[in-house]
């Protein structure tokens, strides 16, 4: 409160005031006077005062600080110096001008355009211990909003400088903006140590901080008064608390089950709530013999297991299934260390595939197995001719690399810019024409470093490159097809594939050994037999064309617009035989295989594309005038296929040539006899009765018989004819008629069949 002195001054002057006022006109001044006399005082500089801001009132000074006072004390120790102005009716240029003298007075304090007096900051602190003591605690942010202060002026010059004086509680000492009274401490640790005491299990703290309503860092802090049953297994925000209880519990199932199984799974100890597995297992089990692997540990019990199975492998020369004899929690790289570990003093005697240890003795079992597939498919090979084809094309390409080696000799400078090529590019190596097929080596695991026998597919790429050209005479396929009985009743069918391909790479190289045995005895048999099949073929080429010729005889008593289609069915019958001959020929004389006594227009393209030049040009020749009707060019093509083959043409002997001519027509005669199908029958009929008329023979087709009938028209009686051409006539209706109308005309050729045939005997009679 201001002193009682303030107030009678007050009050003196407002007597002052109303006497002035009171006076007679004679004594008094006009407004207008006494606003010139301030002026003047002011100009002068007689007169320090301030105008309020309509210009009406003049204040001193110390009474527009007075009248600031005044006001703070009126609203209780707090104003705002822009409501300060509004009330006084002053600039707010001016109110803080003397505001500033104010606060030099210390008991006054200017904060954030706001007056505030000590007693005002006492009145809040006052306020704050009483919510204090009502919630148990409070914060400077709350605050902050409530009285709508800088939190440093409350935390420094409120909470702070009254706290045990006007504010009873304690101050967080890892958030200072945080107080509470002890009360609520008591309170709060009485339901953490609750909430703890309750849990049975690990449980994240954010769950324990939501149940129990706390700040974390509260419960953090409070959490090491405590004594707790259980621990924290960390600070941060995903940390847990494990009761003691389940640590023990923890303890005894680890110790357990490693006493059953003889093996931890790092998986299984972390959902235990055991974040470092392989640093706990160290702890607990520091006296054991333990193998730390990537996905679990395992005792020295599994491992002496796995020794005495090895040995007892080796001993009864079987095989080991290693993972039957391990945990099953063990991942593939887990599998293949524990692997590399027992196989390291064993790796001459054993053979590793994926997971199963075989020993020496049982591979070779199953590669004896094979050796009679060996022999077959060494000697189809040969007998087939391809391996004497592999062996000629090796040795050409041979032949080819080292001419172009020796073509840069000539020139020192060529020579440098060739080691410049290969040493820039590497060395090229020549094809193998499709032929060869290159060899599997089996997969090795990448740490059984396997027997001696497994060295083939350690090789460098150099030696990958040399296995292109070797010719596979045993595949995959043959092995597989004589192990895959064993191996399955083992129950060992997955490795069947891995067993074949590594024995395949073995077994062939034994396969191509024998083949070599094979073709060096074949060719000496060939060369013997070679001078026989020569005289054999010369003599069926003679018969073919022997009997082209006689042939040719008949078809020219035709007219001559007439015998390109005689000639045309003539060649490409005869004349395929013909060329047939010579393909087979040729093929023996350049070792290929040919497996059937008549060949097809495929077969003889696919012979001819085979062969050296010497004999597939003169074949192709001959080729292509099977399709030319002229035949002519035939002749000239076989004589030159003759001379390219080392034949000759023997002469014509026409006292045979007329016993060939009686043999050809008794065998139509013969084939008459036992036909039935009234096509046939005439045609057979026919072509005798042309031999028998013209003592010639006559090569056509079922389209030329039409032909051959009105060329023996004026050979034959009328009567002969008409039933000749009457049954050909009925043989068209019937190719030609639809079902309903074909078994009436088949009856009617049944029925005249007899006749027709016959027809043969009366000609040959009267002939």
């Amino acid at each position: 409160m201001a002193p009682s002195t303030d107030w009678d001054e007050i009050k003196r002057l407002a007597a002052d005031f109303q006497k002035a006022q009171l006076t007679t006109t004679a004594q008094r001044l006009s407004e207008r006077n006494c606003v010139e006399i301030v002026s003047k005082l002011i100009e002068l500089k007689l007169l320090d005062v301030i105008f309020t801001v309509d210009g009406k009132e003049y204040l001193t000074p110390q009474q527009l600080i007075k009248e600031i006072k005044d006001e703070l004390y009126v609203r209780g120790g707090r104003v705002n110096t822009v409501e300060l102005a509004k009330e006084l009716n002053v600039d707010l240029n001016q109110i803080n001008i003397y505001a500033a003298d104010i606060v030099k007075s210390k008991e006054v304090q200017l904060v954030a355009g706001s007056l505030i007096t000590h007693y005002y900051l006492e009145k809040i602190a006052r306020e704050i211990n009483e919510k204090l003591q009502l919630q148990g605690q409070i914060t400077v942010g709350d605050l902050t909003l409530q009285y709508d202060l800088p939190a440093e002026l409350l935390q420094h010059s409120v909470l702070e400088k009254y706290l045990g004086k006007l504010i009873c509680g304690r101050q967080d000492p890892s958030d200072p903006r945080i107080f509470y009274t002890e009360e609520y401490i008591t309170r709060t640790k009485a339901k953490i140590r609750g909430a703890l005491m309750g849990l049975l299990k690990p449980t994240p703290i954010s769950l324990i901080i939501s149940h129990c309503n706390l700040a974390e860092r509260l419960f953090l802090y409070l959490f090491d008064q405590l004594n707790a049953p259980g621990v924290l297994t960390g600070r941060q925000s995903g940390a847990q608390y494990v009761p003691s209880c389940y640590t023990k519990s923890q303890n005894e199932w680890v110790m357990n089950f490693y006493k059953q199984n003889n093996y931890l799974e790092y998986d299984a100890l972390t959902r235990l709530g055991i974040s470092d597995p392989k640093g706990y297992v160290k702890r607990v089990l520091s006296n054991e013999d333990l193998t730390f692997l990537r996905s679990c540990v395992i005792g020295s019990q599994i491992k002496q297991q796995l020794e005495n199975a090895l040995e007892e492998c080796i001993a009864s020369k079987s095989y080991l299934d290693v993972v039957s004899l391990l945990p099953s929690v063990l991942s593939d790289e887990d599998i293949d260390n524990v692997l590399e570990t027992l196989l390291k003093d064993n790796l001459k005697s054993t053979i590793l595939f994926e997971k199963t240890v075989f020993s020496n003795q049982f591979i070779e079992n199953l590669r004896q197995a094979c050796m009679p597939i060996v022999q077959k498919n060494a000697e189809t090979i040969v007998n087939s001719g391809k391996y004497q084809q592999f062996c000629l094309e090796k040795q050409l390409a041979k032949s080819e690399n080292q001419h172009q080696s020796h073509s840069f000799v000539d020139h020192k400078a060529e020579r440098r810019e060739e080691r410049r090529k290969k040493a820039s590019s590497g060395k090229v190596g020549g094809g193998t024409q499709g032929r060869e097929t290159k060899t599997k080596a089996v997969k090795k695991h990448p740490r059984s470093k396997q027997t001696a026998h497994d060295s083939d597919s350690d090789e460098a790429p150099s030696a990958s490159k040399k296995n292109q050209d070797i010719l596979e005479i045993v595949s995959n396929e043959d092995v597989e097809s004589v192990i895959k009985e064993s191996l399955e009743n083992e129950g060992l069918e997955d490795l069947i594939d891995q067993i074949a391909e590594y024995l395949q790479g073995h077994l062939n190289q034994t396969a191509l050994a024998l083949a070599k045995e094979l073709a060096e005895k074949l060719l000496q048999d060939a060369n013997q037999n070679r001078k026989q099949t020569h005289s054999s073929a010369q003599d069926r080429i003679n018969v073919l064309i022997n009997d082209i010729k006689l042939y040719e005889k008949g078809l020219k008593l035709f007219s001559s617009d007439q015998h390109a289609q005689f000639i045309k069915y003539l060649l490409k019958s005869f004349g395929s035989d013909i060329l047939s001959e010579f393909c087979k020929y040729a093929a023996n004389q350049c070792n290929l295989s040919v497996q059937v006594d008549v060949l097809s227009v495929d077969q003889r393209n696919k012979i001819m594309n085979d062969l050296s030049d010497e004999y597939m040009k003169p074949l192709r020749a001959l080729n292509v005038t099977l399709g030319e009707q002229n035949i002519e060019q035939f002749y000239q093509a076989v004589d030159v296929c003759l001379s390219e083959c080392g034949m000759i043409l023997k002469k014509v002997d026409k006292k045979k040539d007329k016993i060939l001519v009686q043999n050809h027509r008794e065998k139509l005669i013969s084939e008459l006899e036992n036909c039935e199908e009234p096509a046939l029958v005439l045609h057979l009929v026919v072509l005798a009765l042309f031999t028998i008329l013209n003592q010639n023979m006559l090569h056509a087709s079922g389209r030329q018989v039409p032909i051959i009938i009105s060329f023996l028209k004026s050979q034959l009686k009328e009567e002969d004819f008409e039933k000749l051409q009457k049954y050909h006539e009925l043989v068209a209706a019937y190719l030609t008629a639809s079902d309903e109308h074909r078994s009436s005309i088949e009856e009617k050729l049944k029925e005249d069949m007899p006749l027709i045939k016959n027809l043969v005997a009366e000609v040959k009679k009267y002939k």
